[in-house]
């Protein structure tokens, strides 16, 4: 081993590992290349999804928008025919019932967006507006949307189905249903003015508890506003 320098035997160890790592890389040519195809595929769906997933928002943001401008579009004057001159509707019912087509379409596609589920929620409002025998079916799927923030929306949307139906304990329910479970959508306050509202001709000294309550946890709130406008304007005692 005399004059076999340091040197030299870093060198012989070099190539050693080199030639370990070369017969390795041999031995499992096949998993190695399925492991690289396999990055390779995950990467491509990765891609894919996203991109597929943008475009579907995208999508769904411009066919919410369209059936947006339909629901809000103008009437034409009373007795007005249609024309390039009289665009519109001829009432709310023809425009809300375009406009549930519209939103119905728009939830169909896009139902994984959040786009696709305000469609869901708008879809009952076109509905319900058009008198459509359909619309408590369609609001109570918005209302179970698993959107939090969409299905506080349908539900608010979903007693007032109820009241205008003569179905005053079913909306009761919705309304301390939402009151106990807020959302950034519907605040406990305004759920609490919803029902106040309706308790003013069915239980009257109910609805000044529950204004003077609203009054108490949020006073420079605007349902707190509301409240005191109301008792104020003479309704309550």
């Amino acid at each position: 081993m005399q004059g076999y320098s340091r040197k030299q035997l870093k060198e012989d160890r070099f190539v050693e590992s080199a030639q370990g790592a070369a017969e390795w890389a041999s031995a499992h040519q096949r998993m190695l290349i399925w492991s690289i195809a396999s990055a390779i595929v995950v990467g491509l769906l990765i891609y894919g999804f996203v991109t597929w997933r943008n475009r579907q928002i995208e999508q769904g943001n411009m066919a919410l928008g369209a059936a947006m401008r339909t629901f809000n579009a103008q009437l034409r004057p009373a007795g007005a025919p249609a024309s390039d001159k009289n665009a519109g509707f001829a009432g709310n019912v023809e425009r809300a019932q375009a406009a549930e087509k519209e939103f119905q379409s728009a939830a169909d596609k896009f139902s994984l967006t959040k786009a696709g589920k305000i469609a869901r929620y708008m879809e009952g409002v076109a509905a319900m507006e058009a008198g459509d025998k359909d619309a408590e079916q369609k609001l109570k799927a918005a209302a179970d949307s698993s959107d939090k923030e969409v299905a506080s929306l349908a539900k608010m949307a979903l007693a007032s189905y109820y009241r205008n139906n003569k179905r005053q304990s079913d909306a009761v329910r919705i309304y301390k249903e939402v009151a106990e479970h807020p959302t950034d959508t519907v605040s406990k306050p305004e759920a609490q003015l919803q029902l106040a509202g309706l308790y003013e001709t069915t239980d009257p000294q109910q609805a000044t508890a529950l204004y003077h309550e609203i009054m108490k946890e949020d006073p420079a709130g605007p349902a707190a506003q509301a409240a005191t406008a109301r008792l104020s304007g003479g309704r309550q005692r």
